[in-house]
């Protein structure tokens, strides 16, 4: 009776969830799989996996934590071209482009690597001037769900040129909880503190909704969104990685990568190792991630209509009605407003 009160628990479900989406072996299976069949087969390979998992475990706590800890030290001598980059996949979003792009220059991020997922509308040649000051490295990537494999692209060509490299969406806003301080700031102060092992920090996600937009408002994203999902909102327990890139062996879904053993992300608020692509509990102390997934009712069925990036099908939140959180009121965005203005403007008057 105590065991299946155990399974029935969410915090089992939960690990079990997180376990099933970031192993490189059974993730594959239960997402290409129909039916029972995947299932089936993970019952004939668990020997393999339940053995896989112990020597993992132990070569870890014996030897990859420590060398993960002394490579992450020895780096910190080490001089790189970028100190932080951000990397993004994207579609037919140039609207929102140079407000996400000002965003970050003004966060102090370095470089910017853009893969153009097949965009029809204006986003290559607003993103010239950036190229040509080598602020974005954009590459055009035809096709659908293309995203995990522009991820893996980035990985190769930023390995050795950036300390760290966050994979995010463009509706996504990395945020410092303290005004004064940058993402790279926060970053350092994060892992110095964290667990021997960390190579990487989970956000969490702060999710908007409409605001009560239906039609496409004009100004700024990060002013216009100001309702958000609240805290306990399982939305928000989602994370996007900030990760050493050297440390990383693929990206295995568009929140997690697949590290290399030893190596492991830190919750932002607390620098103990974190799993997978959602925490138990959703927090921001240090760091959080402005998720405006749904923007207005007009751009979220938009957005739909695009479909996910990591795999050809369409959105999992189909429908306006599962997708618009507004139960809190947040405005932490307003204080960049009249920076992000002033940095769009010059953009234009020197494009014109």
């Amino acid at each position: 009776m105590k065991i299946i009160e155990f399974l029935k628990r969410k915090t089992f479900k939960y690990w079990i969830d997180i376990y099933l989406y970031n192993n490189d072996i059974v993730f594959p299976i239960v997402r290409n799989g129909n039916g029972w069949r995947p299932y089936a087969l993970l019952l004939l390979i668990l020997p393999y996996l339940l053995i896989k998992y112990f020597f993992i475990k132990v070569y870890e706590n014996i030897y990859g934590f420590g060398k993960t800890y002394r490579i992450m030290e020895e780096e910190k001598k080490k001089n790189f071209m970028y100190e932080l980059a951000v990397v993004t996949c994207s579609k037919d979003e140039s609207l929102y482009l140079l407000e996400w792009i000002e965003f970050y220059r003004l966060m102090g991020v370095d470089h910017i690597y853009f893969y153009d997922n097949g965009s029809t509308d204006d986003t290559k040649a607003l993103l010239k001037p950036y190229v040509d000051m080598d602020y974005v490295t954009y590459t055009y990537i035809d096709g659908r769900g293309k995203q995990l494999e522009a991820y893996n692209d980035a990985l190769v060509l930023g390995k050795e040129k950036c300390r760290w490299m966050a994979f995010i969406d463009m509706d996504e806003y990395i945020v410092p909880i303290d005004s004064n301080r940058k993402i790279l700031d926060v970053i350092n102060d994060i892992i110095g503190g964290a667990d021997a092992g960390a190579a990487g920090i989970a956000v969490n996600w702060a999710t908007y909704g409409t605001s009560g937009h239906a039609k496409r408002p004009k100004g700024l994203i990060t002013h216009n969104y100001t309702k958000r999902a609240s805290d306990t909102h399982f939305i928000n327990k989602h994370i996007k990685t900030i990760c050493n890139p050297r440390m990383v062996q693929f990206y295995i879904s568009p929140h997690y990568p697949f590290y290399k053993r030893g190596a492991f992300s830190v919750f932002e608020f607390s620098g103990h190792k974190q799993m997978g692509w959602a925490t138990s509990e959703c927090h921001y102390k240090k760091l959080r991630i402005n998720h405006y997934m749904t923007k207005s009712a007009e751009d979220y069925m938009a957005k739909c209509r695009r479909g996910l990036g990591d795999r050809e099908e369409n959105y999992l939140f189909d429908s306006l009605k599962k997708a618009d959180y507004n139960d809190v009121e947040d405005t932490i965005a307003w204080r960049y407003s009249d920076e992000l203005l002033k940095r769009m403007n010059a953009y234009l008057k020197v494009t014109k």
